[in-house]
């Protein structure tokens, strides 16, 4: 019987010159022949940007007549959506249709082991009621240096090259967060800011609207739900981002999440394993806290502390 792969689903918006290499670099992986991609290119926000929401799609358009996948779709948006109404919106079709996907963003660049990896992880997890979603990305850690497994699993999600199941997603109905029921309690905010420092902060300002982040929801949905999240010990994906040109990055920040691709080519087992406090507790002290860091992690919680005495008073 021939193997089923998930689609390819990439989000690009306004770097022509990212979102070509991001797909070759699929392309390079020899599952892609038999794997639809579909690609999601955003509208431009103004007139100032038009001319390179322009490049990207006519970029998209070249790429098209030579790729090498089993289809390519290219969905343009008349207007600007914002990365996190496109992803949602984007991943939940492409889900309703399929049943399962993998994630890329613009500014990613996988091995030639990605599809594997990815495919593999979904077939073996597909049953497991535990698993919420499947990360290509993995975090440079000290601890994962002497581990043994070629996975590891985390109450954390991730959103650098990552898949998940129609039933998981469950129609995004998680991106409409009860705020008023997410700030009384305490209990859960402690465990999200457990997963990783910052996350506390970042629902605070997605309440606020000085963010709008499909991630940070959905991986809070993630910890609600008590799903968890798969690993790699080695990262099958690279961030080519870390030069400031994203929406949110900070370069000199960004770069402390570097991965070097995997070179390994033995196929990755996987395992039913129970998260590793050790690992659990690293990651969320990432990056590596030096005084730079631990000031401006104390600055975000007094401002998270402040919204609190406020909205108690």
């Amino acid at each position: 019987m021939k193997e089923v792969y998930a689609p390819v689903v990439a989000f690009a918006y306004n770097r022509a010159d990212k979102i070509i290499k991001c797909l070759e670099s699929v392309e390079k992986n020899e599952e892609a022949k038999e794997t639809d991609l579909i690609v999601y290119s955003d509208g431009a926000k103004s007139e100032a940007g038009a001319d390179k929401v322009k490049a990207v799609r006519q970029a998209l358009r070249y790429y098209k007549k030579r790729a090498g996948f089993a289809s390519v779709t290219v969905i343009e948006a008349d207007k600007n959506k914002g990365l996190a109404k496109s992803i949602i919106e984007g991943v939940t079709q492409t889900l309703e249709k399929y049943g399962k996907a993998i994630i890329v963003e613009d500014d990613l660049i996988v091995s030639d082991k990605f599809l594997s990896y990815m495919n593999g992880a979904l077939d073996y997890y597909e049953d497991n009621a535990n698993i919420g979603a499947v990360s290509a990305y993995t975090y440079p850690l000290k601890v994962l240096k002497n581990y043994d497994r070629d996975i590891y699993i985390m109450h954390k999600g991730d959103c650098w090259g990552w898949a998940t199941w129609a039933d998981r997603w469950d129609k995004a109905s998680w991106a409409d967060v009860d705020f008023d029921a997410y700030f009384r309690d305490k209990e859960l905010r402690r465990k999200f800011e457990n997963t990783e420092n910052g996350w506390d902060l970042l629902m605070l300002l997605q309440y606020q609207g000085k963010i709008s982040s499909w991630a940070v929801r959905w991986v809070l949905n993630l910890l609600k739900k008590d799903l968890l999240t798969v690993y790699p010990k080695d990262s099958y994906v690279t961030n080519a981002g870390f030069d400031g040109s994203g929406t949110h990055s900070n370069a000199s920040e960004d770069a402390q999440y570097f991965t070097p691709l995997i070179e390994n080519r033995k196929n990755c087992v996987f395992e039913n394993v129970a998260p590793d406090a050790m690992i659990e507790k690293e990651a969320a002290e990432f990056p590596r806290k030096g005084f730079k860091t631990s000031c401006k992690y104390y600055l975000k919680r007094c401002y998270v502390k402040l919204y609190d005495l406020k909205r108690n008073f």
